[in-house]
Formats: C-alpha cells, sequence, structure tokens
C-alpha cells in the first residue's frame, strides 16, 4: 500500500483563508473593544452640562447725566477701583440759572451795604471780599463747566484729526478754546485763594466769626455761600470707578451721551473662573446633594478632566440658557447646581466655557 504525501497548500491560497474566515473576526474583536473604551472615556453621555463662571459685575449709572471722559474700550482691562470716568450731572443750561440767581441775591446784599454809615466801613470791607469770593466762584463754577464740554469735544476731535478726518484749522480752534478755558479756571483759583488769605486776616481783626450770627447782611452771606456750595455739590461731576478688576466686555455708552440712573454704561468680566454651574435634567438619574462626586471633563483637544464635587444646590428648576440645551431642544430646564474649582490642578479653564460633568458612582 502506497502511502502518499499530503498535497502543500500553497502560502497565497492559506492567506486567502486567513484573509476571509479569520482576519474579520479579528477586526470585529478589536473594533468592538476600541468602540468600547472610546464609549466609556469619550463618548459617554454627560450626567450634566455646566459652564464656567467668573465674577462680573454691571456698571450702572449713579445719576442722570452725560458721560464725560468715558474711553475705555470694549476687551480693555481695568482694575478695581479705577476711575473710568465721570457723569456731568443736569443740565448746565439750569445750572448757569441757578448761580445767576444767587448773583441777584449777592447784588441785592451789595446795595444794601451802601446804605451802611461810615463806622462800619472796616466790616463792610469783609462783606465785600466775601462777596467777591462768592461772585468768583460762581464765575469759577460756570468756566469749569464750559471746559468740561469743551474738554469731550477736544477729545472727540482730536481722534478725527489723527485719523486725518477734519482739517487742522478745526482742530486748533477748539484746542484754542480748551487752552483759553484751562487758563480762567487758574486764574479763579488763583484770585479765590488770595481772598481767602484776605477773608481770614480781616475775621482775625474784626471778629468776624462772633458777629456772623447777630449781624444780618453777614448772615445773609453766609446763607448764600452755602446755598451756592450746595448747587456746586449737586452738579459737580460724580466719579464712576471700576467696581472689580477684569476685562470691559460690553460698553453701551460713550463719552457725550447722556445716560438716565440705573442704566448700564458697561460691563466688567473677571478672567479668574470661580466655580461651575451645571443643569441636572429630569428625570434625575442621582440625588443631587452637596458633596456629590463628580468628573469634570473639558471639550477641548485630549479631553482633560479631574474629579470634583458638587458645592451647592438650587432651590428651584429653572430654564436652561439656550447655549447649553441640547441641539434641536426647544425649552429644556434642570436643576442649577454648582462645582467646585478646588480641585481643578493645572487645567486651566477660561469663564463662559461649556464642559461636561459625569457624576461618578
Amino acid at each position: 500500500m502506497k502511502i502518499y504525501e499530503p498535497i502543500p497548500i500553497p502560502f497565497k491560497q492559506r492567506l486567502k483563508e486567513f484573509r476571509v474566515n479569520i482576519l474579520p473576526l479579528v477586526v470585529f474583536i478589536i473594533s468592538g473593544l476600541t468602540v468600547a473604551m472610546l464609549w466609556s472615556d469619550q463618548v459617554t453621555s454627560p450626567g450634566m452640562i455646566g459652564e464656567v463662571v467668573s465674577d462680573s459685575s454691571r456698571v450702572a449709572s449713579p445719576a442722570d447725566g452725560m458721560l464725560i471722559n468715558f474711553y475705555f474700550q470694549p476687551y480693555d482691562e481695568v482694575e478695581q477701583g479705577q476711575l473710568l470716568g465721570q457723569i456731568q450731572r443736569g443740565d448746565s443750561l439750569y445750572l448757569n440759572a441757578m448761580l445767576d440767581e444767587i448773583r441777584s441775591e449777592i447784588n441785592l446784599i451789595t446795595e444794601s451795604m451802601d446804605l451802611t454809615t461810615g463806622e462800619q466801613r472796616t466790616r463792610i470791607n469783609l462783606e465785600e471780599i466775601k462777596i467777591e469770593q462768592i461772585n468768583t466762584k460762581i464765575e469759577l463754577a460756570e468756566t469749569e463747566v464750559s471746559r468740561n464740554r469743551v474738554q469731550s469735544e477736544f477729545n472727540r476731535v482730536s481722534d478725527l484729526w489723527q485719523n486725518e478726518m477734519i482739517s487742522d484749522m478745526e482742530y486748533e480752534l477748539v484746542e484754542t478754546e480748551l487752552e483759553l478755558l484751562n487758563v480762567k479756571v487758574r486764574e479763579y483759583q488763583e484770585l479765590i485763594n488770595y481772598l481767602n488769605e484776605r477773608i481770614d486776616e480781616l475775621e482775625e481783626s474784626t471778629g468776624y466769626r462772633t458777629m456772623a450770627d447777630r449781624d444780618p447782611v453777614l448772615a445773609a452771606i453766609n446763607f448764600q455761600e452755602r446755598r451756592m456750595e450746595t448747587v456746586l455739590a449737586e452738579f459737580a461731576p460724580l466719579p464712576v470707578y471700576a467696581p472689580i478688576s477684569g476685562v470691559i466686555s460690553r460698553v453701551n455708552f460713550k463719552t457725550g451721551e447722556f445716560v438716565r440712573m440705573g442704566e448700564e454704561i458697561m460691563k466688567i468680566e473677571s478672567d479668574n473662573p470661580m466655580y461651575i454651574v451645571g443643569y441636572m435634567r429630569q428625570p434625575f438619574q442621582y440625588e443631587p446633594e452637596v458633596g456629590l462626586e463628580v468628573q469634570v471633563r473639558t471639550r477641548r483637544a485630549g479631553r482633560s478632566f479631574f474629579n470634583s464635587y458638587i458645592e451647592d444646590v438650587g432651590g428651584h428648576i429653572l430654564q436652561i440658557d439656550q447655549h447649553l440645551q441640547r441641539p434641536g431642544a426647544i425649552f429644556e430646564s434642570g436643576l442649577p447646581v454648582k462645582i467646585s474649582l478646588a480641585e481643578q490642578g493645572d487645567i486651566r479653564l477660561t469663564p463662559g466655557e461649556v464642559v461636561d460633568i459625569v457624576i461618578l458612582n
């Protein structure tokens, strides 16, 4: 009996059998394991979608008036307590009318002084200087109002001139007007300082401080002086300071525009994240409670993540912001929870960034 040797199977035939019978099974198993790993680590539906929150502040107008010296633009950085600008309160025409009324009252006092006998001449000199002081303060106040108006116009014209949108002559006219007003303000201030020194000298020699309450002329001058100071304080430019440090995200009004009390002038947002707000949709898979451990996953390349915990739970269900709702959703609501950033480590989060939050068992 002859023993025949088995016919060798060509390598190509074996490779074909492996490719047809075994390779699909191997690829299927590897693909299944890969999908399972990716699904658990990358694609698992998050328990919540959250947003990184930072401190923000709304700079509102404390009074009705015109904005002056507000030159900050969006994305400018400011420090807490930094002067943002000023508000010129009230109407300058009304202020001038009030000062004219006080000036008229002072003129009446001056006329009544002319009828006084010569024995009171020394005291009259004091009264005349006091009246001149009040009139000078009125002139100074009116000049400062005009200067603030011209200063705003000069700043506007300067920007146009630098961009070659107006002629040199128009720019120089406003510049000259501003310089003249600055000179007048300095002269009035020097005159007031001189009159203050003269008044102090005469008060010591005439006993003005003890006679002011008994002498009707001095009492009238005192009253008008206090009235003028009240008017000037009421219409003085009101400074506006930055409530927090951060970046200006929105500017609603600019220099020269009129604002009402309470209107938002600009908004400042801090670039330091404080916490994450997530929204747990119904039905709740887990009962949200303080201390519940979660994992925060970023949506950046590499999907960085860190473990954290629920710091606070909201009191009632709210409507979820549109940019945090699922695609195609018209209306979604959820219970807000506050996620701590105490354990974020080296992962840098940007305020406003959207993150996924997974509740850990």
